[in-house]
């Protein structure tokens, strides 16, 4: 086993792949270069945090059922990456997973660090506006990166965030869509948004830090008044309730991939996709309340192409859209 590996994540992992199995404690032990006594403290430990192993004698241990637990054994248990993922800090409640995410990335944390909140006191989103970040209900998280872009295509990173999202809700059976900039969509709500804050030094990108909050099992008479038609979560759409560790778990393990193509300057996918399964695109829109226009196209710096009345077309690099049709 390589050295740093988080040995209790690593157990959980290893049942998750073998789920409904019985896995024997010889051979586990083994694989994780420990005693059988180790082991069983760590098996206790992990049933402690809540995580439900039955063990049965001359049989092993078996995984009861996926937990849903926000830990960082749990979520690290999920995850499958090389990047994203490395370093996980869980919060019960925090005013803000990006300002905490800036903060250590200012400080020199690694490349993939993952802080995730169960709830949010100040959550932050576009335009100064505030996450409505509940506890025990949604996802809220903010990764640190440090890509090799230039500052003028930072708009990649909202696109890598957007898109796992995007995905990942595929993935569960849901039709979500892509709004421009930075928005996720399913039934024509909103159901995820990304925040992106950037630190530039001489000229260069030193790091970027993608604040995403999902809207996970939130029920309809949770949403504040204000938000009950424009916003949508995983459990009014699906009508039933998510596990939202797996589910971040997910996401983290796109993200890691889409980075990696980013970082190898492979681009193609990220816009074919981000096309592929706009909601924006093609429809007619208002900006700020006054300019209408017919979204036509997005630049390779991520600015909205619009058609405009007269047939003029315009690049947008800010401003509230709201789709008409």
């Amino acid at each position: 086993m390589q050295e740093g590996v988080d040995k209790n994540a690593f157990i959980l992992r290893y049942m998750l792949e073998r789920k409904g199995k019985w896995i024997c404690g010889e051979e586990l032990a083994a694989i994780l270069g420990i005693t059988r006594v180790a082991l069983h403290k760590r098996i206790k430990r992990l049933r402690e945090l809540g995580v439900r192993i039955e063990s049965v004698e001359r049989k092993g241990y078996m995984l009861e059922e996926e937990p849903d637990l926000l830990i960082p054994e749990v979520v690290k248990a999920y995850l499958n990456g090389n990047v994203v993922g490395k370093v996980v800090y869980v919060f019960p409640i925090i005013d803000s997973t990006n300002r905490y995410a800036m903060e250590i990335a200012g400080k020199g944390e690694s490349e993939g660090t993952v802080v995730i909140a169960d709830q949010q006191t100040s959550g932050k989103g576009r335009m100064g506006r505030r996450w409505y970040s509940p506890g025990g209900k949604n996802l809220y998280f903010s990764v640190v990166l440090k890509p090799k872009i230039p500052p003028i295509f930072l708009y990649h990173t909202t696109m890598l965030a957007s898109i796992c999202v995007c995905q990942a809700l595929k993935e569960i059976n849901l039709d979500a869509q892509i709004k421009w900039p930075n928005d996720v969509y399913v039934s024509g709500k909103k159901i995820c948004g990304v925040l992106t804050e950037v630190e530039v030094r001489g000229g260069a990108v030193d790091f970027v830090v993608l604040g995403v909050g999902v809207n996970v099992n939130m029920e309809v008479q949770q949403l504040p008044d204000d938000l009950k038609d424009i916003a949508t979560s995983v459990f009014i759409e699906a009508g039933k309730r998510t596990n939202r560790v797996k589910l971040l778990g997910r996401i983290l393990s796109l993200m890691d991939e889409w980075y990696a193509k980013l970082q190898r300057g492979d681009t193609a996918d990220l816009f074919r996709y981000w096309r592929e399964h706009n909601y924006t695109l093609g429809k007619r829109v208002v900006v700020d309340g006054k300019l209408y226009a017919e979204a036509v196209g997005v630049t390779p710096t991520g600015e909205l192409i619009l058609r405009l009345n007269d047939g003029e077309t315009i690049g947008l690099s800010t401003g509230d859209v709201k789709v008409l049709s």
